[in-house]
């Protein structure tokens, strides 16, 4: 921890974060930075999914012409062919994501005396070397940030100008800590793994189900409303059951990990003015809260006040 003698109550974060300056956004910057993001992701999701049909018809062809009848259509090779298939392109999604993200948000390449503070400090407690990872400030509308890249020489940790304008150093400390404890539990390849274990599960169960004899005893004119609300359906349950479970498990594990570096006090007021800044302070409904990404912050405060009172 960088600092041990911090002991105060989380009862004190709200007194200690009361400050001007929350980020108040019109309905058309909201739908800007909306539309940002959904770039960023669709983008990722059709480069994975060109990916996928590439190797999978490249696959085919070259299989047909050397060696005939290996993926016959409903066999075991054809499962095994679209789950490797799969994996690359997503893989390749996650490895772009960084650079689609410098792409369609712009900005540049940090130099801010503050974030050198801090990689020294979370340096000496956390004895990772964070030095091979690109700091990068985009131009985002809220304070945000993020890392992003499976690797350590193609991983950017990116802090949006919002964020380094409005929070002090040792907040900004305390969010960096966060995502330097995503890369120590390796949080972006157990996201990777997730989804292709998601894939490999569905490909086994239509093939155990000979789901093929019945999509093929279907209209020619429903196959493609078939293919269309089977993909769909399937996306929404990968969320919902394990995606996003899975995100806001991470952003626990983050957090708690953050907080034992910087000091509970710190970390805990940090969070609650980020919060506060993007005027997030309000907790969804609790049926809502399946579709998101991140716990609330009440729900993440009491995490790390329970996690580092251990």
């Amino acid at each position: 921890m960088i600092d041990p003698n911090n002991e105060r109550s989380l009862d004190a974060v709200e007194s200690l974060s009361e400050e001007e300056g929350t980020i108040q956004l019109t309905w058309r910057d909201k739908l800007v930075e909306f539309g940002l993001d959904m770039g960023v992701a669709m983008a990722c999701m059709f480069l994975a999914a060109f990916v996928f049909a590439g190797v999978l018809l490249a696959t085919l062809d070259l299989a047909e012409a050397s060696a005939p009848g290996l993926f016959e259509r409903g066999s075991i090779a054809v499962v095994v062919l679209i789950v490797v298939s799969a994996a690359v392109g997503n893989a390749c999604a996650y490895l772009c994501f960084p650079y689609l993200t410098r792409l369609i948000f712009r900005g540049y390449e940090l130099n801010d005396d503050r974030l050198e503070r801090s990689v020294r400090k979370l340096l000496e407690v956390t004895g990772m070397d964070i030095t091979a990872e690109t700091l990068f400030a985009m131009k985002g509308r809220m304070a945000n940030a993020m890392v992003s890249g499976l690797f350590r020489k193609a991983r950017y940790v990116f802090f949006t100008d919002k964020l380094l304008e409005k929070m002090k150093e040792d907040e900004i400390l305390a969010i960096f800590a966060h995502e330097v404890a995503h890369i120590r539990h390796r949080h972006l390849f157990k996201m990777l793994l997730s989804g292709i274990l998601w894939i490999c599960a569905i490909q086994i169960v239509w093939y155990l189900i000979d789901f093929n004899v019945y999509y093929d005893s279907l209209d020619e004119s429903l196959k493609m409303w078939a293919s269309g609300l089977i993909g769909g359906v399937n996306v929404w349950l990968a969320l919902i059951c394990v995606m996003l479970p899975l995100s806001r498990r991470n952003e626990y594990e983050a957090d708690a990990t953050a907080a034992g570096w910087v000091g509970v006090e710190c970390y805990s007021r940090a969070l609650y003015r980020l919060h506060q800044l993007n005027d997030r302070m309000k907790s969804p409904r609790k049926f809502a809260r399946i579709f998101l990404t991140h716990p609330t912050l009440q729900d993440r405060l009491d995490r790390v006040a329970q996690s580092n009172s251990k």
